[in-house]
């Protein structure tokens, strides 16, 4: 059986949007996000990270995937304790397997005991997960876990239960010394050949060697021959294909157990994940930021948003963020200038936080958000100084461009923060220019925090078509409100202010010391 929560059973390919998932998670610092989907729980949140590093591109499987989501939401005790039942069983089976792991490599007879007791976790597992869904069934509404619940009563009914509990006492019979039925054929030199275990039973004989009364039946006669066990060498040989009978029997029930195990690791991380999207949802709406599930019009080229903000900043200050907007229009280029500490780099996290979040099928951090779909999504911020680095900050940064320009396409999206900044500003101007043109002239939507002056000026006297200027308010009094509006390009970041607030404070607090 296979789990289909997050996708439907019909759909396996998909494109890879994020080629580059370690710069989005550090750029848009997705850390903090992701500790409230885990709760301190490991797993969940690599599954977590997982899943959002891979966004999708095809809409029914997104709006597949927010059906389970917004059921979840509703049902949140209900996915803890699935999402806990399942998570024991994985970790028993876990725990089981490194035991065995110290064992090294064990005689036929105790891997026939290491599947009984593999059997009996699975068997003990499968009944509780059947309690939990049978007394959670009709809590969940979405088509993906009214599938999922009823395929699973089922496949896994009464008799498959009943199966098991036989198939555990087919093993017991050979702890405690049963009989293994084996026939075979005769080969060339009189040597044994396509052995096949007839049957199990119970041992009735208390005779040293009567564990296996018949070896072999041929498949021409159907005398049944009976083994004279003075001779050591035939016992020996006989003792062989006792071996190789258990053998056999131990690899069909591991058989077994794997596809078991399968069902549950799977069932663990898509459980995971939407226990980890009830987390994060349950944090929001308990601070009261703005949430919503995002609208999807596949003929946008822009994102449109009210009240939208950086979730990572937001969880980190514990207070409700300052939010932003972004209006209708078919906008492929948006370039932000402005005061320094203005709130431009959390903006440019917001979009690229609920674009990702969108894609994933996840509720975004705004009051309200439609949006295209994008085949990618990519990053590219200033890094901080790296006293390892054996070239220059500027060729760094080309570098890590020169990557994403590789494996870009139209109908992308690519967040750039202060890129080019470590040059001259006429370098850096026509650097920019020309990079972030062919960007525009390509379908690529990109938004550009950019302090190049003479670059974003030119844009804005050619008045490019497409294109929306933004810059981070900033009061006559000097306040910094962290909101992004329309509005002329500025020629100044007021960096000098900031300087002298800080070290100017720092100097009068020195002078009046002494």
């Amino acid at each position: 059986m296979k789990v289909h929560l997050l996708q439907p059973k019909d759909r396996n390919v998909y494109e890879t949007v994020a080629p580059f998932p370690n710069d989005l998670f550090e750029d848009l610092q997705l850390d903090s996000i992701l500790q409230i989907m885990a709760k301190q729980d490991r797993y969940v949140y690599q599954s977590c990270r997982r899943i959002l590093l891979d966004p999708l591109t095809d809409l029914s499987v997104i709006q597949y995937r927010q059906k389970a989501i917004e059921d979840v939401l509703q049902n949140k005790k209900s996915i803890l304790e699935l999402y806990v039942t399942v998570a024991e069983v994985v970790t028993d089976l876990s725990n089981y397997k490194d035991r065995l792991k110290k064992r090294g490599n064990p005689s036929a007879a105790i891997r026939v005991i290491d599947s009984i007791e593999m059997l009996d976790i699975l068997a003990v597992g499968l009944e509780k997960l059947k309690a939990e869904i049978t007394n959670t069934y009709g809590h969940f509404h979405s088509e993906n876990f009214r599938e999922f619940y009823d395929t699973f009563l089922q496949e896994f009914d009464s008799n498959f239960m009943q199966m098991i509990h036989q198939k555990r006492q087919t093993l017991q019979a050979l702890q405690v010394g049963g009989e293994i039925q084996i026939s075979a054929q005769l080969g060339a030199g009189l040597k044994s050949e396509r052995f096949l275990v007839n049957s199990v039973a119970e041992y009735q004989s208390k005779h040293k060697f009567d564990k296996i009364e018949s070896l072999f039946s041929t498949l021409i006669k159907k005398d049944e021959i009976r083994i004279n066990y003075d001779d050591l060498r035939l016992s020996a040989d006989c003792k062989d294909l006792e071996n190789a009978g258990l053998l056999h029997i131990a690899n069909y029930f591991d058989s077994f157990s794997r596809e078991i195990q399968r069902l549950f690791e799977s069932l663990r991380s898509q459980l995971a994940f939407l226990y980890g999207c009830a987390n994060l949802h349950t944090h929001m709406s308990g601070m009261t930021f703005p949430v919503c599930f995002p609208e999807f019009d596949v003929e946008q080229q822009s994102p449109m948003a009210l009240d939208l903000y950086d979730l990572s900043l937001a969880i980190k200050t514990l207070r409700t963020p300052v939010t932003n907007r972004l209006s209708d229009g078919e906008v492929l280029l948006y370039l932000v200038t402005g005061t320094n500490q203005g709130g431009k780099t959390s903006f440019l996290r917001s979009v690229g936080t609920a674009q990702l979040m969108a894609q994933s099928g996840l509720f975004v951090p705004a009051g309200t958000f439609r949006t295209c779909i994008y085949r990618g999504i990519y990053t590219h911020f200033i890094r901080n100084e790296d006293i390892t680095m054996t070239s220059g900050k500027l060729e760094e940064e080309l570098s890590r461009l020169s990557k994403i320009i590789d494996r870009v396409k139209t109908g992308s999206l690519i967040l750039l923060n202060e890129s080019f900044a470590t040059t001259s500003e006429r370098e850096g101007a026509n650097i920019a220019e020309e990079i972030v043109r062919a960007f525009y002239d390509n379908g690529i939507t990109c938004f550009f925090v950019t302090h190049i002056y003479a670059f974003v000026k030119k844009a804005y006297e050619e008045a490019w078509e497409r294109t929306q200027f933004l810059q981070a308010q900033r009061l006559d009094d000097g306040t910094r409100t962290f909101r992004i509006l329309p509005g002329e390009p500025s020629s100044t970041g007021y960096g000098m202010e900031l300087y002298r607030q800080i070290i100017g404070e720092a100097g009068a607090g020195t002078d009046r010391e002494a």
